[in-house]
């Protein structure tokens, strides 16, 4: 492949996320652009046709290398995790995060975990948990997009070599 191909690339994220997010998410898409990847989510960019699975099957395999962004999605006031009572609010990402990223994983596609700094660390977000390094990010810090650049940077010139 040439260096300045488009690279055909799997976004794992929810299809709402909450609007003060969502609005900031449009500066990211346009750097995926900037560097040479064209972004592919069910439910944003493309249409299910089939059950949910399936669609993602399809279309990550289609897929170079998979983009994983963990927003919250799910917010628990009240409860405990596991044997310990909440103290504060948690906030988790889609279920569907976990389920895309394994697919990408077992795909062996080259995967970037990035974690909004508001959600929970679990499953594949648990550092360690998987063969992956999750990059932290905070969508409401100006220079946010500025740590985004260079792992994007980084994964580029791994998909180029």
């Amino acid at each position: 492949m040439s260096a300045g191909a488009v690279i055909e690339t799997f976004v794992s994220r929810p299809t709402w996320a909450p609007p003060a997010i969502e609005s900031e998410l449009a500066g990211f898409y346009e750097l995926l652009e900037e560097k040479g990847f064209k972004a592919n989510t069910i439910g944003t960019s493309q249409l299910a046709i089939r059950t949910p699975f399936e669609d993602v099957h399809r279309l990550i395999k289609r897929c170079r290398c998979t983009i994983v962004l963990g927003l919250p999605q799910v917010f628990i006031q009240a409860g405990s995790i596991k044997d310990v009572a909440l103290e504060r609010e948690v906030a988790l990402p889609t279920e569907w995060n976990q389920i895309e990223a394994t697919m990408s994983l077992m795909l062996d596609l080259p995967t970037l975990v990035l974690l909004h700094g508001s959600v929970s660390s679990r499953g594949i977000f648990d550092r360690g948990a998987a063969n992956v390094f999750v990059h932290a990010f905070d969508s409401t810090d100006p220079a946010w997009l500025d740590g985004i650049a260079s792992v994007l940077a980084a994964l580029r010139s791994e998909l180029d070599s």
